[in-house]
């Protein structure tokens, strides 16, 4: 499994349907919207970092997103 934290940028006027259009990509489990540098954190757990790779490519895709950073998270502990 590899899990990541996604901080996503988003065009002004474009965030509410982004953040709707990302909730729905697969290996998204949650999604919240921030203030600052980003306009929404994602989190992100897929089978492997190629599955992950495919998802962020499937996240940059949709309309209104500006840009994607992804911080690959190590030593889970649940």
């Amino acid at each position: 499994m590899t899990f990541a934290l996604v901080f996503v940028k988003c065009y002004p006027d474009k965030v509410s349907s982004a953040e709707k259009k990302v909730r729905e990509v697969k290996g998204v489990v949650e999604s919240h919207p921030t203030t600052g540098a980003y306009d929404m954190v994602l989190k992100v757990k897929t089978k492997d970092e190629k599955e992950l790779r495919n998802t962020i490519r499937n996240m940059a895709m949709i309309s209104g997103i500006g840009s994607i950073l992804t911080s690959i998270v190590y030593n889970i502990r649940l």
